[in-house]
């Protein structure tokens, strides 16, 4: 995909949006399996129907959906044809362009990296 042409914003938050979403499943698997109330947070407010307590964990990783999102444009893996436009005019991913950020996604949370001399993977 060739990027400058104006659109580009649209088709990065596209993909930062779906990254960031990925990233909230994640962090609500950690919460559930620890069983802690995903609704109660502690730096975000308490909303009906919000996790507010997923939200907490999710900024210091942000960095990790950015890098894949990136890469993802820096190689050139994303077609315009792995978008569509929707009758209201919003931006989504196809099927192909949802696998392929997810796979990049992923590859970061599951990245090995060493912390307090231990190594472990960021999920």
């Amino acid at each position: 995909m060739e990027w400058g042409g104006g659109g580009e914003v649209d088709y990065v938050n596209c993909m930062l949006n779906y990254g960031y979403s990925l990233l909230e499943a994640e962090c609500l698997r950690a919460i559930n399996s620890t069983g802690l109330d995903a609704h109660v947070g502690f730096l975000h407010e308490m909303q009906i129907g919000k996790y507010s307590l997923a939200y907490d964990p999710q900024e210091p990783f942000w960095f990790l959906v950015d890098l894949a999102v990136i890469t993802l444009i820096e190689s050139e893996a994303m077609a315009k044809s792995d978008f569509v436009r929707t009758e209201n005019y919003n931006l989504r991913l196809r099927s192909t362009g949802a696998r392929e950020v997810g796979e990049e996604v992923n590859r970061r949370f599951n990245k090995m990296v060493e912390c307090q001399g231990k190594e472990s993977t960021w999920s």
